[in-house]
């Protein structure tokens, strides 16, 4: 889902309505959300799971080399949803 369907879906709601979050797709456990961060790069590790990296993170900090690093901060950034717990 791209942030123009997420507004788009938000935007017909009550602005005081609660959102929780589906742990899985099947649907194992909920939980409120608890905020968002835009300042990440996704890589995939296949079409349904990957890793965030978050964008203030060194080489170091992510145990990769100068080049590697580089690369995945040229990658678009991406919003992540994260829930209370």
């Amino acid at each position: 889902m791209k942030v123009k369907e997420l507004k788009e879906l938000l935007n017909i709601l009550p602005d005081n309505m609660e959102v929780i979050l589906q742990k899985d797709a099947e649907g194992n456990g909920y939980s409120p959300l608890s905020g968002g961060d835009s300042d990440n790069i996704y890589v995939s590790n296949s079409s349904y799971s990957g890793k965030i990296y978050d964008t203030n993170w060194t080489a170091d900090d992510c145990c990769m080399s100068e080049e590697e690093h580089n690369w995945i901060m040229s990658k678009e950034r991406v919003l992540v949803l994260y829930p209370m717990n």
